[in-house]
């Protein structure tokens, strides 16, 4: 990382329309939140010559106090889990900014960066379950803990399924790396729904303020299912023809 003096302009302009693109298309809240956001504490850290591996390993250590602190429990436990999943996603844009910005990306980070994307996803799931069985299990009752470890499998599947399609194929599933001159009513529907993974914690943070988090998980629950089924049908379709 060199000594230049990295502007908010230079970092929105590391950001490339292909980057803007894949991120409207898979992870809407993203492009439109956490990702704005980012940019502002891109320069200051730039400057401070924060190392991007730094950032990136920190942000890990965010989805380790976001799984202590559901440990513990506590009467507004789950709005600490929801505060560090926000301040996860911010930190996972801005270590890409950094090095987009900088010229220092390497497949190392990369690589790091995917695995504690992995790391996060596992431990909110958990931090959810064992916030729902602070709360009382509500209408999962002892089992909600056991119930949230099914879904950071059927992520893992859904990754893997799809990674596995791109090495055979050497092509993506659902999603399109080319931008496209206009949306149909189809590729809305699917950017709003892939997309809401990404407004978990909102729902986790009013869903504890509503004494409902119950049914934050059956609801979150219900669209891993729905991604997990919906992606599988679009692989292997696409696998098929291909």
């Amino acid at each position: 990382m060199d000594d230049r003096r990295y502007t908010l302009e230079d970092v929105r302009h590391s950001y490339s329309a292909e980057k803007a693109w894949a991120e409207l298309e898979a992870d809407l809240p993203v492009y439109l939140l956490y990702r704005p956001l980012s940019f502002y504490a891109t320069p200051l850290l730039l400057r401070l010559r924060v190392p991007v591996l730094f950032v990136t390993l920190s942000s890990g250590v965010l989805a380790l106090l976001m799984l202590a602190i559901a440990w513990q429990g506590g009467s507004h436990a789950y709005l600490a889990v929801a505060g560090l999943g926000f301040a996860f996603h911010v930190l996972d844009c801005v270590d890409g900014n950094m090095a987009r910005t900088a010229g220092c990306s390497s497949r190392f980070g990369g690589l790091l960066d995917g695995v504690i994307d992995r790391f996060f996803w596992t431990l909110l799931f958990i931090s959810l379950g064992l916030l729902v069985e602070h709360s009382g299990g509500g209408v999962l009752g002892d089992r909600a803990l056991e119930f949230s470890l099914v879904l950071p499998i059927l992520v893992l599947l859904n990754r893997q399924t799809r990674d596995s399609f791109a090495l055979e194929f050497s092509d993506q599933t659902y999603f399109r790396k080319e931008i496209p001159d206009r949306l149909s009513l189809t590729d809305k529907l699917l950017i709003a729904v892939v997309g809401l993974e990404h407004i978990y914690i909102f729902a986790i943070a009013l869903g504890g303020a509503l004494g409902v988090l119950d049914w934050v998980l059956i609801g979150v629950a219900a669209h891993v299912t729905l991604i997990f089924i919906g992606a599988l049908v679009l692989t292997l379709s696409k696998a098929a023809k291909g």
